[in-house]
């Protein structure tokens, strides 16, 4: 039997053929908006995903102390939001909304298809406009304000662009606590652990 040949090509065009059908069917089934936190006036997207409701933005809260800029940079900030170490994102989620629990950001991973698919779903469903390959990634990948970079313990920034993270509620132990990663061109989400003084970002949720 004459073996089949994959042309790369065209798994970046069946990629984006797939979400160009999917994603507009799968939020027309969820409840989508906008609100404001009231703390600055900031607006945020939200989308229901399952039973769940997430904000389609990463948070960009000025808690002063245990969050900032990506290397500072006021103009990432506004595109990418703030990287919280895991305390302070703890309590900078608006009233109303908190930081993921395991339980939660499993529940989203299960209703996007799983952890081998969901992270490209999500990255989709806040794509930034500008859009570009990156090493052997499809070219339609979506950048995604998920892709916000992290900031190590030392203050210095990484990754911006081509991957980000962000914090779940539950901690291992004094120093350690759960996140998830995503990276560009990727379709999993990753669901790890870190020092949490470490500065990821904050994706908040609530169950109305």
């Amino acid at each position: 039997m004459k073996k089949s040949t994959f042309i790369p090509g065209c798994r970046a065009a069946m990629i984006l053929l797939i979400s160009m059908i999917i994603f507009p069917c799968l939020l027309k089934a969820q409840t989508k908006g906008t609100f404001i936190d009231t703390r600055d006036n900031r607006v945020y997207a939200w989308v229901k995903i399952g039973n769940l409701t997430w904000m389609a933005q990463n948070l960009k809260f000025d808690a002063k102390v245990g969050s900032w800029g990506y290397n500072n940079d006021s103009a990432f900030m506004l595109t990418f939001g703030r990287l919280y170490n895991w305390k302070t994102a703890q309590a900078s989620c608006p009233k109303g909304w908190h930081v993921p629990s395991d339980k939660e950001w499993g529940s989203l991973i299960q209703t996007l298809g799983g952890v081998d698919e969901a992270g490209f779903k999500m990255l989709a469903m806040d794509t930034v406009v500008k859009v570009r390959g990156h090493e052997d990634a499809p070219a339609t990948a979506p950048y995604s304000t998920l892709l916000g970079g992290v900031r190590h313990p030392d203050g210095s920034c990484i990754g911006i662009n081509y991957w980000g993270g962000c914090w779940s509620s539950v901690k291992v132990n004094d120093s350690v606590a759960k996140n998830v990663i995503f990276a560009h061109g990727r379709k999993e989400i990753t669901v790890g652990t870190n020092d949490k003084m470490t500065g990821f970002a904050v994706r908040c949720v609530k169950t109305k």
